[in-house]
């Protein structure tokens, strides 16, 4: 009788263990299902015990990954740099052998123009496939738009060209990369210079990655949804709000870490109409991506495009 009492005991301290220790994982799991969770559930990051798998971790081991981004990679929280900021959050995680987010800058947009104070894509690729080390790049993570929308007048067909053009140029210096592509956060700036809304120039970037065949990270279809007390300025989150963008970023990396086909070939013609400013820094207009030269009367205004580079002279 004293046996099964002292075996019934034991079975109960070993299950007290075991659930303390399913209690600890199932809050991570939590966290990597990104639920909105408490402040002190967040005592532990995703990617570490109990969150990633073993084959997760030996796939990620030897892994180069790159990020092209904007504040948001930098980890500008509206008032100062984290020095937990988001690749920092998922290189703690995956635990690659590189982690490299040097091609990554506030304000940075997929159009403009590097001489104008903007740091555009294309000029950013142009460093980027000069640099040796690009070829060995096994991840590279594209995470912008959110500039072109608050601070850009260029249309949303031009943004697409521009996007596409510069994945091309990537996977052409590196056909074995592997490309993620996050859309957008959210911006609740009350001034803007764009004519469209933050759902369609979301819509517009996936239809290019898409048309890659390259993941793309959806924040609403990943159940993220975020009000602005969250954030600090009305763009830029705080450093909780950092922590959950990790671990969904994460998430979606494990979700998508295997080589998908990249399509270069037959590419989907996107349209610009409207105004756009290229590589060199000219302010051009198209109409059905044919530049407008000589007098021109854009909405109340007269503008003179030079006949050889297509950009505005002056106007009145």
């Amino acid at each position: 009788m004293l046996g099964i009492k002292l075996i019934l005991v034991l079975g109960m301290c070993v299950l007290t263990v075991c659930t303390g220790r399913h209690s600890v994982l199932a809050r991570e799991r939590l966290l990597c299902g990104d639920e909105i969770v408490k402040k002190n559930d967040l005592s532990r990051l995703c990617g570490q015990k109990g969150c990633l798998n073993l084959a997760q971790m030996l796939y990620f081991k030897n892994k180069k990954i790159w990020i092209v981004g904007d504040s948001l990679m930098v980890g500008w929280d509206g008032t100062k740099l984290l020095k937990n900021n988001c690749p920092k959050l998922i290189s703690q995680a995956l635990r690659p052998r590189v982690m490299n987010n040097r091609y990554s800058f506030s304000g940075a947009q997929i159009s403009g123009n590097r001489n104008q104070g903007t740091v555009d894509l294309t000029n950013n690729v142009s460093q980027i496939i000069l640099n040796s080390q690009f070829k060995s790049v096994d991840i590279l993570i594209l995470s912008l738009g959110i500039n072109d929308l608050n601070y850009s007048d260029n249309n949303i067909g031009y943004i697409q060209q521009r996007l596409q053009a510069n994945i091309i140029r990537l996977k052409s210096n590196n056909s074995n990369v592997v490309i993620i592509g996050i859309l957008p956060f959210e911006s609740y700036l009350k001034t803007k210079k764009r004519q469209y809304q933050l759902q369609e120039m979301r819509a517009a970037l996936t239809e290019v990655y898409q048309n890659f065949g390259i993941p793309v990270l959806s924040w609403q279809q990943a159940g993220f949804c975020i009000g602005y007390s969250s954030l600090n300025d009305g763009v830029h989150p705080k450093y909780m709000t950092y922590r959950r963008m990790s671990t969904t970023i994460i998430n979606f990396m494990i979700q998508n870490k295997t080589t998908q086909p990249i399509v270069l070939k037959k590419q989907r013609l996107f349209v610009s109409n409207g105004w756009q400013t290229n590589e060199q820094g000219y302010r051009q207009y198209a109409k059905n991506n044919i530049l407008l030269t000589d007098w021109q009367k854009i909405g109340h205004t007269n503008y003179y495009f030079d006949p050889i580079n297509k950009s505005v002279v002056f106007e009145k």
